[in-house]
């Protein structure tokens, strides 16, 4: 742009802004409606930026109250910006959107949200399928399926126990406490949190995001980028973990007959074992290096950059590979 454009460009926009007043004023909105329901009904939620809280109760009732509350301020005509809800019931389905409008307006308007929320009671059964942009999730001692969907928002589980819970999510963070039943889990940057989990299957596949799981059992399939994974005080029969950059901290306890497998480029592995695991094991590197602390394996043979050997009767199967990581293995009591 040449200098007699960019002079137009701010002379307009200067007799703008002295020749209309400053406009201003503030948009509040609230809804409520609730639904009678049973057993095999389902919650679709679209709720953009808004926050959203789900509270469990005993009546087979679904009661649903939103607040919005936005403030604008700016130069030109008042904008159009507002916000509404629409709610459908059909076929056992209960569907509710939050639908903000932003077009129709001249000049420059700045909009400053100040409160934007769902609160849902409802009862445990309820499946619910959430989907939303930079809001937070806050859901507890849930049974009903749960399914979300999200951009930026955090998203908090507490004691709930579905039969599936299924997790997209972008750059937010996740936070399962108490945590039962199969969970999928894909996201980019956010960190994922989990403690005291019982899961019959958990796979989570982020790219930067870290992964810390602590106090929990069930069978692990994990797969992260550069993210750091943390695994502690772990019980398992089946564990499948790979990584690019990422590394690795594990500690597993006791269980039944093991099947581990751990792959990463770049990471470095630390695992330690509770003693009296029985497994037969594997390592092999190119470029780092191999350590251990294994006072009870037995048949060990190593070379420059694999090493071997068995704890216990060796039923259970230990595999390690990693590129330019170096790899940690050791026993704890």
């Amino acid at each position: 742009m040449n200098r007699t454009k960019i002079f137009c460009a701010a002379a307009a926009a200067l007799l703008l802004a002295t020749a209309v007043p400053a406009a201003g004023g503030e948009i509040v909105r609230d809804f409520s409606e609730s639904f009678e329901v049973e057993r095999g009904w389902a919650l679709r939620l679209r709720h953009g930026d808004g926050d959203v809280t789900i509270i469990p109760w005993d009546r087979n009732v679904v009661e649903i109250t939103i607040h919005y509350h936005a403030e604008h301020k700016g130069f030109g005509d008042d904008s159009k910006h507002d916000f509404t809800v629409e709610f459908e019931e059909k076929n056992g389905v209960i569907e509710v959107t939050g639908r903000e409008s932003k077009s129709g307006f001249m000049g420059l308007q700045i909009f400053i949200l100040k409160e934007y929320t769902y609160t849902i009671s409802a009862p445990r059964y309820l499946e619910l399928d959430i989907q939303g942009d930079d809001g937070n999730i806050d859901i507890e001692k849930w049974s009903g399926r749960i399914e979300i969907r999200l951009d930026d928002g955090e998203i908090s589980l507490y004691g709930c126990g579905p039969e599936k819970t299924r997790i997209k999510t972008g750059d937010g963070d996740i936070s399962l406490d108490g945590h039962l039943g199969s969970i999928d889990i894909i996201g980019d940057d956010g960190h994922l949190d989990v403690n005291r989990g019982k899961f019959n299957d958990c796979r989570i596949h982020l790219d930067d995001g870290d992964i810390r799981v602590r106090d929990s059992e069930g069978n692990f399939y994990i797969e992260v980028d550069d993210g750091d994974t943390e695994l502690l005080r772990i019980k398992t029969n089946v564990m499948d973990l790979k990584s690019q950059d990422g590394d690795f901290d594990i500690e597993l306890l006791k269980t039944g007959k093991l099947d581990l497998e751990i792959k990463t480029d770049d990471g470095d592995i630390d695992l330690s074992l509770q003693s009296g695991i029985s497994a037969s094991f594997t390592i092999d590197i190119d470029d780092g290096r191999i350590r251990t602390d294994l006072p009870s394996a037995k048949d060990v043979q190593k070379g420059n950059h694999w090493m071997s050997g068995k704890l216990g009767s060796g039923k259970g199967r230990i595999r390690i590979r990693t590129t330019d990581g170096s790899v940690m293995l050791r026993e704890i009591r």
